[in-house]
């Protein structure tokens, strides 16, 4: 991150890492604003409803950011609900996804403006529900086309043997009914993609099929990806590429999360030691996968910056204070050694860090500071205590 490089804002983040404390996210409303407005050019000519996926980030501080800039919320649970509406997110710019929806949260979620559906299962669940209720959410059918994202498989949702959405060739099984009740549909094959390929090809299939079926209204998902340490997605060359198969629909809703809010987002951490053995050189930080688990559950990678280094340069593992051999920031990583005490900041952390956190060794989860466009330091969402941690117990 360009931002990062000042030397204003590296004194600012030293300033509130001595302030707040660590392990801590902060985030950079300057950034955000940016991206979502980077995100919206793209779909010039288009009625576009953009939405935040708030698995990405479920802080209503920087959802209401979002929202601003005009963008709805793509949520999976009640809880995503519950943190679009603290954003003041109304209920017609709100999409509820996911593979898994209970009976339950459909009575608590009704009155939400468009559903995409996942399964055949989960559609004849929904016609029952329309006969017993008035008002009901537009319908999508999530389809699953078989395109290979190429990226990680754990986020890769658009093949056959993924467990998301209907098989492209067997739709037709609800829409050649009478009365179907499908508004349009929708598709979204995976995250962190960085090519043009396989979302042309996704969406080229869908698109189709939509106008097969005389369907005015579509949702091309999301899974933009971005430059952990690589290539971004060509966002010019998406334009170029797929707005003109979108031109003619009614409406078209995108999701968007990890391009938008992780390059805004940086994850502060204090190091405790810089321990050295025959084998390796192991610089110890109070927050691992506890903190950010992206690196133990991908293999991601995030660039990290030394706020304090010494002389020296090294190969080493910065790894968190868990008892888990798995816990790591960054594997065989050449830096700085820092300096026991100084900070280290871990870029690109927006985006599934603290939505992804947990308790696990009893810790407690970190807080969250937003620099404002002002340059202002706000605490938008406090430390754990260990009273949090234990208040559920009964």
């Amino acid at each position: 991150m360009e931002l990062l490089e000042r030397t204003e804002i590296k004194e600012l983040i030293s300033k509130i890492g001595k302030t707040y404390g660590t392990p801590l996210y902060v985030y950079f409303e300057e950034v955000i604003r940016k991206r979502a407005r980077l995100v919206k050019s793209v779909f010039e000519g288009v009625n576009l409803l953009p939405t935040f996926a708030c698995k990405s980030n479920n802080n209503p501080n920087l959802i209401r950011i979002l929202y601003e800039e005009g963008f709805g919320t793509d949520i999976v649970t009640v809880g995503e609900y519950y943190a679009s509406k603290k954003a003041g997110i109304p209920d017609e710019m709100i999409v509820w996804n996911g593979n898994g929806k209970s009976r339950e949260d459909m009575n608590v979620l009704s009155n939400i403006r468009y559903v995409n559906i996942d399964s055949f299962e989960e559609y004849e669940q929904w016609m029952a529900f329309k006969r017993q209720y008035e008002s009901v959410p537009e319908f999508f059918l999530r389809v699953n086309p078989n395109v290979d994202a190429k990226t990680h498989p754990h986020i890769s949702t658009g093949l056959k043997k993924n467990k998301f959405g209907i098989n492209i060739d067997d739709v037709s099984r609800i829409l050649e009914k009478p009365n179907h009740n499908i508004v349009g549909l929708h598709t979204h094959i995976g995250s962190q993609i960085t090519s043009i390929e396989p979302f042309e090809e996704a969406i080229s299939q869908v698109v189709e099929l939509s106008k097969r079926y005389n369907l005015r209204k579509i949702n091309i998902g999301g899974g933009w990806g971005i430059n952990y340490n690589g290539s971004e997605l060509d966002i010019f060359e998406y334009k170029k590429r797929l707005i003109p198969l979108l031109k003619d629909f009614e409406k078209v809703i995108m999701e968007i999360g990890r391009y938008i809010i992780a390059p805004a987002g940086i994850l502060l951490l204090q190091v405790e030691y810089v321990k050295r053995t025959q084998e390796k050189t192991f610089v110890v930080v109070n927050g691992g996968m506890n903190a950010l688990i992206r690196p133990t559950l991908y293999d991601a990678f995030h660039k990290i910056m030394v706020l304090n280094p010494t002389n020296e340069k090294n190969v080493v593992d910065i790894v968190g204070p868990l008892c888990e051999s798995g816990d790591v920031i960054a594997v065989q990583r050449e830096i700085e050694i820092p300096e026991v005490g100084s900070l280290l900041l871990v870029e690109n952390a927006g985006a599934y860090g603290y939505s992804m956190s947990s308790n696990y060794n009893s810790t407690l989860k970190p807080a969250e500071v937003l620099i404002t466009s002002n340059g202002e330091a706000k605490l938008i969402r406090r430390r754990e205590t260990y009273d949090d941690l234990f208040r559920t117990i009964v």
